[in-house]
């Protein structure tokens, strides 16, 4: 689904729910003003909260799902996250300030009474019209992928939920026993507060750059040792980004496969892993001939081998008087480990005048020179 069609889908969902929230939210606080009822004029503040979070989501949305830029090489999903943290403050401040006027309200002396039944009538309606908006809009949230859509889809269920509980307190009032319609209230302003926080802990751990479940990232291992050519990895690393994820991976090929084939296979590794998870938006893939998080493997940057020029300083010192170098061969450097393997190619029918035993003779004192091999192209 391209940028355009994402942004509009979640456009349209977004302004439908608001709507039906602002009329919701009207009725509730009118109908709880005339008749009585305190956890309704609660539940209709809520409501007018989803107003807001509607109008923030179209706001983050429009952001999160422009194209990259300079300043945004990665894409701008994070505001999408963002938003996530913002909506979940917003609900969590929101419960808070309802929690403290509704426990004022139980511990003082007031007289009660007793509900009108238009209350009930408005909740009832309340709970339909929310739980449809909620299953709307988590539809429409998981199709385009989503987390901020289906974010404000559990809100409008909190909603629903909350108007159900207003209805039960409703309902017990009926009875005589008025201070229900309070609990009730302070029970919603709870809800409103623990699904406010569900939200800020997931998005603050994406923020945190959190893994992948481990679940995917093993879904994820197994298809990169499919792959033909590749014969581990390591450094299996993820990232979520708004409704993306990122993979940095390390994996090992054959100790002496040409640079272009490594590349090649990486490139493969790369096209699979986007190819068959939806999710993945950008995989970073480096190729190594061996594990090198494995002690005998692993050295410091300090310890790093030469590079070639210093490796052919000490090779023409090392076998200084041979002649290694006067047919002009090509030089491979193999890094395995902890050594440097060497590869002399030579063109068919050279004469040389030693052998591989006389070069390695020549170098057993430099630690980190491996094997010598010689080679003549047919």
């Amino acid at each position: 689904m391209n940028t355009a069609t994402r942004n509009q889908q979640a456009r349209k969902v977004t302004i439908i729910g608001s709507i039906f929230d602002f009329i919701l939210g009207i009725g509730k606080v009118i109908v709880g003003l005339l008749f009585h009822s305190h956890a309704l004029i609660i539940d209709g503040i809520h409501s007018f909260s989803d107003v807001f979070t509607d109008v923030f989501v179209v706001v983050i949305s429009h952001y999160s799902n422009q194209e990259p830029d300079e300043e945004h090489p990665y894409g701008h999903e994070k505001f999408e996250t963002l938003g996530t943290v913002a909506l979940g403050a917003i609900l969590i401040a929101t419960a808070g300030a309802l929690m403290f006027e509704t426990s004022a309200r139980l511990l003082s002396e007031k007289e009660a009474i007793i509900p009108g039944t238009p209350t009930l009538v408005i909740a009832v309606i309340s709970i339909i019209v929310k739980e449809a908006l909620y299953h709307y809009t988590r539809y429409v949230g998981e199709k385009i992928n989503s987390k901020l859509i289906i974010a404000n889809a559990w809100h409008s269920r909190t909603d629903a939920f909350s108007s159900v509980v207003v209805l039960l307190g409703l309902i017990i009032t009926q009875f005589g026993f008025v201070i229900f319609d309070d609990i009730a209230a302070f029970f919603v302003a709870l809800f409103i507060g623990k699904i406010g926080w569900d939200f800020l802990k997931e998005s603050l751990g994406e923020l945190a750059e959190q893994s992948l479940d481990l679940k995917r990232v093993q879904e994820i291992e197994k298809t990169i040792l499919n792959i033909n050519g590749v014969k581990g990895c390591h450094n299996l690393r993820s990232r979520k980004m708004g409704h993306k994820a990122l993979v940095d991976v390390n994996i090992e090929v054959d100790q002496y496969v040409t640079v272009s084939e490594g590349h090649e296979i990486s490139s493969w590794v790369a096209k699979i892993l986007k190819e068959n998870f939806d999710d993945i938006e950008d995989v970073t893939v480096h190729a190594d001939v061996e594990d090198d998080t494995d002690g005998q493997y692993h050295h410091s940057f300090e310890d790093l081998l030469p590079l070639r020029d210093k490796v052919l300083e000490q090779l023409l010192k090392s076998w200084y008087g041979l002649n290694v170098f006067e047919p002009n061969p090509f030089v491979k450097l193999h890094y395995i480990g902890s050594k440097i393997n060497i590869d002399l190619m030579y063109e068919a029918g050279t004469q040389l005048a030693f052998t591989s035993n006389d070069l390695q003779y020549k170098i057993e004192d430099v630690k980190w020179l491996g094997e010598v091999v010689i080679w003549k192209n047919s």
